[in-house]
């Protein structure tokens, strides 16, 4: 089936929330179940319904075995599919597919693949006139080995894909942004990109990076982009959808033994 020509499906109530299972998997995640059903549209063994939301559902894909999860829109539905996916101790590597805005359009233009190699949540610490102080509240997101995050996880998604044996497709790396709410105005995006020379903004990644860091498994966040950041116009989703499901047969390698800590 063609990325161009899915159907929706109604979701299924299989799947634990947990994914019970003592096999590690694959785990690919994303916001909405379109997303999801999209990226896998040209894998082997992905067809059927998708799990409800939160719920996982595994499946052998293209020989891999595979964890599907849908998380449900925005950072606060990613953190509590994360931790409840992470904490089944059977994940092996997250792979969180889906769609993004693009801050530039020479680098990463619309319908175009963009990687993450560090996540930014810019709504985190002491608001003021100037912007968001993430050190002004003085208590980081995460301490511990040595290592605080404010605002800012850095992603090393060459050395990830290697651990679990997975192939990155050509795309454009750079830092992206997760937000609670689309930025919609030329102001807002000005600000974001002084403040954090984003190359694209995203609505579920930073809890992803930081839940994924804390459990130390490999994380990769690979994402289509649809739109240009700040405007609400020249949206190409199904440019976005179509180059995900190109790119992502090449991340599940056919046959891979996956351990947790590969």
């Amino acid at each position: 089936m063609s990325a161009a020509s899915w159907t929706r499906k109604p979701s299924s109530p299989r799947g634990s929330p947990t994914g019970a299972c003592s096999r590690m998997a694959l785990l690919i995640a994303s916001a909405t179940a379109m997303e999801l059903e999209a990226a896998l549209s040209l894998c082997e063994g992905a067809a059927g319904a998708l799990p409800g939301p939160g719920a996982i559902e595994r499946r052998t894909i293209l020989g891999q075995e595979t964890a599907l999860l849908v998380t449900g829109v925005g950072p606060v539905n990613a953190a509590l599919a994360a931790g409840a996916a992470l904490a089944s101790g059977t994940i092996a590597g997250v792979v969180l597919v889906g769609v993004a805005g693009t801050f530039d359009t020479s680098r990463a233009p619309i319908g175009s693949l963009a990687l993450a190699d560090s996540e930014i949540f810019p709504e985190y610490g002491l608001r003021t006139p100037e912007g968001v102080d993430p050190r002004g509240l003085k208590f980081p997101q995460h301490a511990g080995k040595g290592v605080e995050v404010w605002d800012t996880v850095a992603l090393d998604p060459e050395g990830d894909a290697a651990r679990i044996g997975a192939e990155l497709p050509q795309c454009t790396a750079g830092p992206s942004v997760t937000v609670a709410g689309v930025t919609a105005c030329s102001q807002t995006r000005e600000r974001i990109v002084a403040q954090y020379a984003p190359l694209t903004e995203n609505m579920e990644g930073f809890p992803w990076a930081l839940a994924t860091m804390r459990a130390a498994v490999p994380f990769i966040e690979l994402r289509g982009v649809s739109n240009e950041v700040g405007s609400r116009t020249g949206w190409n989703l199904q440019a976005a959808l179509e180059t995900l499901a190109a790119a992502v047969p090449r991340l599940i390698r056919p046959g891979r033994t996956l351990a947790k800590g590969t």
